[in-house]
């Protein structure tokens, strides 16, 4: 009787299977399933930038030339987090081009932000004291100060870190955008 399983269950497997092929999508059925997905971030950057407040004056800074030793000085670390990539509402018709059956040439958008943040909620173990005896105690508004100055100060140098990012920026939409269309048995071509 095992015997006899194991030979029909053999037979199935080997039986020549008819494999069904779908139909492949045109131009404007991959755009709209690209558009639907609207925005695809392909990379994530988290910058740390320490905020530094000085009790005995109430400054805060992000200036680490201000540290001096002796001062009663809080260093607050900032986690601002950055995610790139594309938004897909930009592609139109004509940025895509069957070059041959199952290879579909695609000319991306540029690579952006597609959002900026940074955690408003405060780790009082992060918060590092560079002092011993008495300070004033650091208050969540000077706190979220510093934090908001971090924040700005990364979002002003989003040109230059793009510029920076800007090959991985690239490789990683290119990633995305292929396991997309493979699933769909199309072959994408990159131009930009």
């Amino acid at each position: 009787m095992l015997a006899a399983s194991i030979a029909i269950l053999i037979a199935v497997i080997a039986w020549p299977q008819k494999k069904t092929e779908l139909p492949q999508p045109d131009k404007n059925e991959i755009l709209g399933m690209l558009q639907e997905q609207s925005q695809i971030a392909s990379t994530e950057v988290t910058i740390r930038k320490m905020g530094i407040y000085d009790s005995e004056t109430h400054i805060a800074t992000l200036n680490p030339s201000k540290w001096k030793l002796g001062k009663r000085l809080c260093v607050i670390p900032v986690d601002v987090t950055i995610r790139y990539g594309i938004d897909l509402n930009e592609l139109k018709e004509t940025d895509l081009q069957f070059i041959s059956d199952d290879t579909l040439q695609i000319r991306l958008p540029k690579a952006k932000i597609i959002d900026k943040s940074f955690k408003p909620a405060t780790n009082q173990d992060e918060i590092v004291t560079l002092s011993t005896g008495l300070r004033d105690k650091v208050g969540e508004t000077t706190i979220q100060q510093i934090k908001t100055m971090a924040f700005e100060d990364v979002i002003s140098q989003e040109k230059e870190l793009q510029a920076q990012l800007a090959d991985e920026l690239t490789r990683n939409t290119e990633t995305v955008f292929t396991s997309l269309l493979n699933t769909l048995g199309i072959h994408p071509v990159f131009t930009h």
